[in-house]
Order: C-alpha cells, then sequence, then structure tokens
C-alpha cells in the first residue's frame, strides 16, 4: 500500500493548521510503515487529499477515473468555521459551503477531526462514509524544555504567570475576549503567538480598536515557527474560540504539559472534559476565574498538566498513525465509488 498525501498550495497554508496537521500525518504514516508520496503525478493505491483547491478537485477526478480511492480530508466543516475569518467571507459563505458539498461528495471517503464535525457534514447531507480521524502531534517535538523556556522568557520579558494563545488573529478565534481577559488580570502575562493581518484582509473594526488598545500585559509576537520553545515559555494556554474542529494548538500545548483552558462549545464534547482534562467556561467571567484559581493552585495545575499530556497521548504519532493505516486498508477493500 502507497498512500499520496496531497497538500494544495502549501505556501498559501504554511501559517495555519492545515499544513501542521498534513505534516504531522505524514510523520505517522511514516511511523507506522505506510509508504508515502507527497507527488500526486506519481504512482500510488490511495489519494489523501489535504486542501479543496482546483488542482486537488482535477487530481480528485483523475483518481476516480483510475479507480483509485480518494480520502478527503474535511479540515473545514463550511460555514461554521469559514465565518468571521477574514474579509467579506461572511458574505460567500454559502457558496463556499455548496463548493465543499460538492467537493467532499465527490470522494470516496471523508476523514474529519471531531465528532461533532461529522455531524454537521451528515446535517449538510453528505452520503460518503465519514471517519473521525484525530489531528496529531509529535510529542518528541513537543516535549518541555526548561532552558528553552528561559530562553524565551527572556527574548519576551515575562515576568509573571503567563497565558498563551496561539492562531489567526481574527474573531473566530476570540481575541476580543483573550484581551478583555487580559486587561482584567493586569498581574498576568498575556500572549498571542500568530499572524496579524492587514487590515484590508481583515477588515473588523471592533477587533482592530481592541488590538490597538490592549493593555501593556498583553504581547503579539506574530507567527512564530518554533513552536515548541516559544509556548514553553507560558504556563497555560487560554483559547477561546468560538467556533473550531480540534485545533493543532491544544494538541501541541498538552504535549507540553500547559493546562488547558477553553470555550465550552460543541466541538469539544467527549473530549475536553471540564476538571478532568481542562478547564471550559462561556464568559469573560469565567475565564477570569478559572485562570486566576491556576495560577494560585499549584497542585491543580499540575493535576491538569498531567491530564493534558495524557490527552496529546491519544493522539500521538503512533496511535493516529495505525488509525489512518487500518482505514486505508478498509477502503482499498471497498469497490471505488462512481
Amino acid at each position: 500500500m502507497k498512500v499520496c498525501l496531497y497538500l494544495e498550495a502549501a505556501d498559501l497554508v504554511a501559517k495555519s493548521g492545515f499544513k501542521t496537521a498534513y505534516e504531522q500525518q505524514r510523520k505517522a504514516l511514516e511511523k507506522v510503515g505506510v509508504p508515502v508520496t507527497d507527488d500526486p503525478d506519481s504512482d500510488y493505491d490511495l489519494l489523501h487529499l489535504h486542501f479543496f483547491g482546483p488542482r486537488s478537485l482535477f487530481y480528485l477526478k483523475r483518481a476516480k477515473r483510475l479507480k483509485i480511492p480518494v480520502v478527503v480530508h474535511a479540515h473545514s466543516i463550511g460555514a461554521h468555521d469559514f465565518a468571521d475569518s477574514f474579509t467579506l467571507f461572511n458574505s460567500i459563505a454559502p457558496l463556499y459551503e455548496k463548493y465543499l458539498y460538492y467537493f467532499y461528495e465527490s470522494s470516496d471517503a471523508i476523514f474529519t477531526c471531531s465528532q461533532y464535525a461529522r455531524e454537521l457534514l451528515q446535517a449538510q447531507g453528505i452520503t460518503r462514509p465519514i471517519y473521525v480521524v484525530s489531528n496529531t502531534v509529535d510529542r518528541e517535538r513537543f516535549r518541555f524544555s526548561e532552558e528553552k523556556r528561559q530562553h524565551w522568557r527572556a527574548r519576551l520579558g515575562l515576568k509573571n504567570f503567563t497565558v498563551f494563545c496561539a492562531g489567526n488573529v481574527i474573531p473566530r478565534k476570540g481575541i476580543l475576549d483573550f484581551l478583555e481577559v487580559a486587561r482584567r488580570l493586569p498581574q498576568f502575562d498575556f500572549v498571542w503567538f500568530g499572524h496579524v493581518w492587514p487590515k484590508l484582509l481583515t477588515f473588523y473594526p471592533e477587533m482592530h480598536k481592541a488590538l490597538e488598545s490592549r493593555t501593556p500585559n498583553v504581547q503579539m509576537p506574530g507567527f512564530v515557527a518554533d513552536t515548541p520553545a516559544a509556548f514553553s515559555a507560558g504556563d497555560l494556554l487560554f483559547l477561546p474560540s468560538l467556533r473550531e474542529n480540534q485545533p493543532m494548538v491544544l494538541l501541541e500545548a498538552a504535549s507540553l504539559g500547559r493546562p488547558l483552558v477553553v470555550r465550552d462549545i460543541p466541538e469539544y464534547r467527549g473530549w475536553l472534559i471540564d476538571k478532568v482534562n481542562a478547564r471550559t467556561g462561556r464568559s469573560v467571567e469565567d475565564f477570569v476565574q478559572i485562570i486566576s484559581e491556576l495560577a494560585q493552585n499549584p497542585h491543580e495545575w499540575q493535576r491538569l498538566s498531567h491530564a493534558a499530556e495524557d490527552l496529546a497521548h491519544t493522539s500521538s504519532l503512533p496511535v493516529v498513525g495505525q488509525r489512518l493505516k487500518e482505514l486505508y486498508e478498509q477502503l482499498l477493500r471497498t469497490p471505488v465509488s462512481v
């Protein structure tokens, strides 16, 4: 069995979870001995697409003609995660969702990261088989380092308990709540790692006003390549996203033993459980209370740190690689749809 993992427009999505998920899946497959190519013009037994652009559609259609099974990875669910991102995205979200429906329905199977995402796709009328496959994290790379922690804390001038987040700076990620929580907790340091796009691309006046007037305890160093080292500088991940699928940053922070604080949204149902392996809240007031409690209670911080690492282990490269291998073998035994 040889698999083609193809990510169209890799440079375009270089600073997004699309590329990280794609790269990690390749490592996961190599861990379990599955031969992989990234060249869709080579020979292979199964095509696994990680994007939905015109070239991906071309290779999808060609594979179907050649009776090669095609898997599409649904990193995007449609309007659910498309809206409140970039300028004009809300206006074109319905058209985008229709195209995704066509693209996904043209495949033989769909992989997505959560049960909730699977249910949303089914609610849109998708008839192809949909399998839940967790994103994966390289636990060897995302290993906490005290040396790197001290380097990055000095580099950023961090002196206090540090709350961090990572991702594109867009409303859907909850940046407004992040900034407001920071304003209410001036005794802590807050860092958001992620690309700040030009206003032309993210025209949300309320967001830009909040960014420009953010409190002195908030730093925004932009996109960082060495994320394991940068994240080690933080003490707690706070991701207040309004809508998600399965953000890579959660697995990465968990692998480093950073406790997770997230919004209580359906996407995490059955995966992130309040007071078990994460803390969840619904409002700025909730987040302020939770973060304050964890900063002042080292025993609870330590417990959630261990719980986060256990969570990361269930999405480690060998575990997810074996899941992918078994699904590929199953699909290769199934007649290709037309």
